[in-house]
């Protein structure tokens, strides 16, 4: 390239300066860069992710879930407590059917009760029952067999549902 020494025009410099450019080879980053870059950066989960998530770990606890339980069941009572009375005396239709229906329920319950007494007659469980002695040491052997029973399900129970001793147990999330 030949320089003169008389003073270029803007497009000769531009020319010049492109010629230049283009000469140069190039110097852009290897197409992994940005993935290796991005693996390292850590970006922070947005807030609602990060509420959720900790409350379904706490909720995740047997104590936290069982009083969570216990709180959706009075809400639901106490909802329905409110709500059910209100509406039988809003809508007359509802209140109608409402008590028709508990009259059935009501003679079904009567009439599923009288079939069984009549069966326990019958069948002869009633007389059976009858000598069943309910004082003296028969009846505390049956209560403290049944006690025994009872506990060792329990016991048996828990032993089954906890976490083994000495291992480490992994949460998998889905």
């Amino acid at each position: 390239m030949h320089v003169s020494r008389k003073p270029l025009t803007d497009n000769e410099m531009d020319a010049v300066v492109v010629r230049a450019l283009s000469r140069l080879g190039a110097l852009a980053p290897s197409r992994s860069f940005a993935a290796a870059v991005m693996v390292r950066v850590a970006l922070p989960q947005p807030r609602p992710v990060v509420l959720y998530r900790r409350t379904r770990a706490w909720a995740a606890q047997p104590s936290h879930a069982l009083a969570l339980a216990g709180g959706y069941a009075v809400s639901a009572i106490v909802a329905l407590a409110v709500v059910v009375p209100w509406l039988l005396v809003r809508l007359p239709a509802i209140g109608f059917v409402a008590d028709r229906v508990l009259v059935r329920g009501a003679e079904f319950i009567r009439q599923g009760i009288v079939a069984i007494a009549e069966w326990s007659v019958v069948s002869g469980l009633a007389g059976l029952i009858r000598l069943v002695p309910l004082s003296g040491p028969g009846i505390w052997v049956a209560g403290v067999l049944l006690t025994i029973g009872y506990t060792g399900c329990a016991i048996a129970l828990h032993m089954l549902l906890r976490t083994p001793k000495g291992k480490d147990v992994v949460h998998v999330r889905a």
